[in-house]
């Protein structure tokens, strides 16, 4: 059987078993796309737990992530020495631009070195390192910034269908 992907998007577009293509002159009204995918039609997806009121569109275009690789919450690292940094990241429905991370709680960011550039549409590999830390426990964050401009948020999105998850993760780990 076939599947057809659409870049970008998410995979509620990604048909499974596809046996023909109807093209649609309006939006299509089956459930799924009038009922269950739906977002916010505000910008990011992102409103207030509890807030109503608000127009909803079909969720659509993929947002900016990024993810440490290398690192678990709870890890341990050695004390004195720099902390290696690994992971990947993706644009989302373009390119990846730019991936930073952070030490402080965002208060400073740092670039990453990428990886190979695939394609707009691929996972793209970055790394980078913590200077030396002192004992105790550390946070680092990173986030992506796409090829259109368009980076992360410090927090995570709400809506109730928990839709386009794409606030910066956090990563603790101890310094020993």
């Amino acid at each position: 059987p076939l599947r057809l992907v659409v870049p970008g998007w998410y995979s509620t577009y990604w048909v499974k078993m596809l046996s023909d293509i109807e093209v649609l002159d309006k939006p299509d009204d089956q459930y799924w796309m009038k009922i269950a995918y739906r977002i916010p039609d505000v910008l990011g997806a992102n409103i207030k737990p509890g807030q109503t009121g608000f127009k909803t569109v079909p969720i659509n275009r993929m947002v900016p992530r990024s993810f440490v690789t290398n690192l678990t919450d709870g890890a341990k690292v050695a004390a004195g020495t720099p902390v290696a940094l690994r992971g990947i990241a993706f644009g989302g429905d373009c390119g990846v631009k730019a991936v930073d991370f952070s030490g402080d709680g965002g208060a400073t960011w740092f670039p990453a070195q990428l990886g190979a550039d695939e394609g707009p549409y691929s996972f793209r590999r970055f790394e980078g390192s913590l200077p030396a830390l002192a004992s105790g426990t550390h946070t680092v964050r990173v986030r992506c910034t796409n090829t259109n401009g368009v980076a992360q948020p410090m927090d995570r999105v709400w809506n109730g269908a928990g839709f386009m998850q794409n606030g910066i993760e956090a990563v603790s780990f101890q310094a020993a």
